[in-house]
């Protein structure tokens, strides 16, 4: 018999099949209640669906087209309502259900006539439960990387770049938890608290402030221009203040950089840190480091009540600043080499608005330095401002050799200066570029050995133009030169202004001689004035020091030993002047000789006195007294200078000469002897001997002038038996004569012995060195009455050179 065993799976089939008919009699409503569930789900499906559609478009309006303006004017009610007056453009959501405001616009006061600052894009968190509750909806403010814009006149704004910030709206606050960007060339990173309790009062900006903040903010930007950092500056701080009364903010910063350049000037490092407090700012410090040596500062700014002290104290190389500063200052230190540090202190103290006051007191002190090449040991500058006037009470300067000691006070409510200063063996060229260009230039030419002047100076004037100060005092050197002149000392008292020099009482002392007299040199115009100036110096050596032209005037006459020179006149040192101003006029007292250049002829002058005058271009000399070959002389001679060809024009006479220096001198011969007389009167151009014009009359006596051949061929024999019958010498002549295209004409030359005479014409050619002559040979006394008959049959012509003459008879 088969048994049917149950198994697991069986069982549940049964199980399955006895519930089905069980429930067949309840199938419809459990069907209809199943249906009902379905369409219920589907239409919750779809509503959640449609909600969530709805909220996204909603959304996406929101965010891109942004609240209507009732939502707006809620918003920005409600923010005026904690004291924060604001327009903005468009208030949109972003995906996180924060409100995004964008242009942001903050006003200054209710009026919204004033804008405070502009944002382009503000981050709301919006608390909405805290709403739901009463509580205010914007509860906090993100910027991010967004600029600022701060209105400071119609014409200027000041610009945020990068902005973040995290601020949280308070009820009666702004809490600024984190705010960085860049102003400038400065990064800041800020935190702090504003308190809001009110607007401050607010006035139009009037056109002189609009004009004023203008000009300080462009200065502002130019020099922020000047400034080159490796990274911008850093400024951090935390600060505390309220809308009703901001000048009461309370804030502390500190202001940090390294490797910057100021107008290419160096700095290492940079540091300050300030503190602000109900309108007093306090500087607790400020450094600047430089490559060699420091700066630093502190003090306060009480805005409150317009006024600041600062206190300073610097060990720094201030040279290496040079081109931070102004470009006088730079051309005054860059000769500046400190071997030691210098180091300056001070306090400056000023208040403005309504009782103005100004004070700055200043302590310079500088050890082993130099100045142009010059070693310096040490000065001491102490300087006191009142803001009307600076005083300097006493200057100190000291060098291996000598000191320096003065005083100094500008008046600049009158714009002028006063300075004094005594001067004992200093080197003036330490002064250079600071006295102006016409004392630099008398520098220039003036070297010193060893030996340094002593000097009172003391200097007047208008304190914004060098060029018009008064400088006055007195001064003695030794043994120093000038332009290229050695002079053993000088010493005057003396003025200078307007370019001009005065020395109303030059002494100056050479190793042969002295000068004293009174000149007057304007270096502009290149004019001198003299007034009785005596000399007993070399005067060619001594000439350059009054220039090079007056060198030019006296470079002729060169005298063996110093002469007694009386100068008057005025002196045009302008080579290139049409009309030149000279008027000049020279005393010449020698006891010496004074040679003389004139055709390639050396004349020695002995003894001369007379005057020289120079009057424009023209030259006069006059010759009063003196010896030319041992026989006085006089004459005028008188010239056109400065021109390609200078004409000339003299008349002289000589008494009792010496012929044989005059033949010796003149044509190198050494036969003649007597006693001459000379009168001439000549002209032409200096250097052309064919020129030459003129006339003149010479005798000669008691002398050797030529052995005359009366006889010709047969004088030669008859000579031996009686040496002053055939070959007579002459010891007399005279002769007039014209000058003309180079010779020497004559026609009435007599040339005599005891009994003979000679009667010739002629000419002589003296550039070729040439004789041209006829001559006839007559006896003189009885002797000569009875050859008469006969007397041209002694008939001369000579040729060849006037040294060593040739005759031959014109009847032999």
């Amino acid at each position: 018999m088969y048994v049917h065993k149950k198994t697991p799976k069986s069982e549940a089939i049964d199980k399955k099949e006895q519930t089905s008919t069980e429930v067949v009699p309840y199938r419809l409503p459990f069907a209809l209640w199943c249906s009902f569930c379905s369409f219920t789900k589907k239409l919750l499906l779809l509503f959640i669906l449609a909600l969530i559609g709805i909220i996204l478009g909603l959304f996406l309006y929101l965010r891109y087209f942004g609240f209507p303006s009732p939502i707006k004017r809620f918003v920005l009610s409600e923010l005026e309502s904690r004291g924060m007056i604001i327009s903005l453009d468009k208030l949109s959501i972003d995906p996180k259900g924060n409100l995004i405001a964008n242009r942001v616009v903050v006003f200054r006061a209710k009026d919204k006539q004033s804008i405070w600052l502009q944002v382009d894009k503000v981050y709301l968190s919006v608390g909405w439960y805290s709403w739901w509750r009463g509580q205010p909806l914007i509860q906090s403010a993100i910027v991010s990387n967004a600029t600022i814009s701060i209105p400071l006149t119609p014409h200027n704004e000041l610009e945020i770049h990068q902005v973040n910030a995290s601020v949280k709206l308070l009820a009666d606050a702004i809490e600024v938890k984190k705010a960085n960007g860049r102003i400038l060339n400065i990064n800041f990173d800020l935190k702090g608290k504003i308190e809001l309790n009110g607007f401050p009062p607010f006035y139009p900006q009037t056109e002189e402030q609009i004009q004023w903040i203008d000009t300080l903010w462009s200065k502002v930007i130019a020099t922020l221009d000047q400034v080159e950092t490796q990274k911008p500056l850093l400024l951090e701080g935390a600060f505390n203040l309220s809308t009703k009364n901001p000048e009461n903010a309370v804030a502390t910063f500190q202001l940090s950089s390294k490797k910057l350049w100021f107008k290419n000037a160096p700095i290492d490092n940079i540091f300050a840190e300030l503190r602000l407090n109900s309108g007093v700012l306090q500087v607790e410090e400020l450094t600047i480091e430089l490559p060699r040596g420091e700066m630093s500062a502190w003090g306060e700014i009480d805005f409150k009540g317009s006024n600041l002290f600062v206190e300073f104290l610097s060990s720094a190389d201030v040279t290496l600043l040079k081109t931070a500063l102004d470009k006088s200052w730079q051309k005054a230190i860059e000769n500046l080499k400190f071997n030691d540090l210098p180091t300056f202190s001070g306090r400056l103290t000023t208040k403005w608005g309504e009782q103005k006051m100004t004070s700055l007191v200043v302590d310079i002190h500088c050890h082993n330095f130099s100045y142009c090449g010059n070693q310096l040991s040490e000065l001491s500058l102490p300087i006191a401002y009142d803001g009307k006037k600076l005083f300097i009470p006493e200057i100190k300067l000291k060098t291996a050799d000598g000191t320096l000691i003065g005083e100094l006070l500008w008046d600049r409510l009158h714009s002028t200066i006063w300075t004094k200063i005594n001067s004992n063996k200093i080197n003036p060229k330490i002064f250079k570029n600071f006295f102006g260009t016409e004392f630099d230039r008398i520098l220039d030419v003036t070297e010193f050995n060893k030996e340094f002047p002593v000097v009172n100076l003391e200097i007047r004037g208008p304190a914004h133009d060098p060029k018009q100060w008064v400088y006055f005092g007195h001064y003695l050197i030794n043994n120093f030169i000038y332009q290229g002149v050695f002079i053993k000392s000088a010493e005057s008292d003396f003025t200078f202004s307007n370019y001009e020099l005065f020395l109303p009482n030059l002494q100056v002392s050479r190793p042969e001689g002295t000068v004293n007299g009174t000149i007057r040199h304007n270096f502009q115009k290149k004019v001198v004035w003299i007034t009785n100036l005596c000399s007993s110096v070399n005067v060619i050596e001594s000439a350059p020091a009054l220039g090079k032209e007056f060198y030019s005037y006296v470079k002729p006459y060169r005298f063996h030993s110093p002469p007694f020179l009386k100068v008057n006149g005025i002196v045009d040192l302008d080579k290139n002047s049409t009309e030149p101003k000279t008027d000049l006029h020279i005393e010449v007292v020698s006891s010496s000789v004074m040679d003389l250049d004139i055709f390639k002829v050396t004349f020695p002058l002995t003894k001369p006195k007379g005057e020289i005058f120079l009057k424009g271009r023209e030259l006069t000399i006059k010759v009063h007294h003196g010896f030319l070959f041992d026989g006085p002389i006089q004459g005028v001679y008188t010239s056109t200078l400065w021109r390609k060809t200078i004409p000339f024009h003299t008349h002289f006479t000589i008494t009792r000469g010496n012929f044989h220096k005059a033949m010796l001198t003149i044509f190198k011969n050494e036969k003649d002897s007597g006693i001459f007389n000379f009168k001439t009167q000549f002209g032409g151009n200096l250097g052309d001997l064919y020129s030459l014009k003129g006339d003149g009359k010479i005798e000669i006596h008691d002398g050797y002038i030529m052995s005359i051949p009366f006889l010709g061929i047969i004088s030669t024999s008859l000579s031996t038996k009686d040496t002053d019958f055939a070959m007579a010498r002459a010891d007399e002549a005279s002769a007039s004569f014209n000058i003309k295209d180079g010779c020497i004409f004559t026609k009435d030359l007599k040339i005599s012995s005891f009994t003979f005479s000679v009667l010739g014409s002629g000419k002589y050619d003296f550039i070729r060195d040439n004789l041209d002559m006829d001559m006839r040979v007559n006896m003189r006394g009885p002797m000569g009455y009875l050859l008469y008959p006969i007397s041209q049959l002694f008939e001369y012509h000579g040729t060849g050179k006037l040294a060593s003459p040739v005759w031959k008879s014109k009847v032999f």
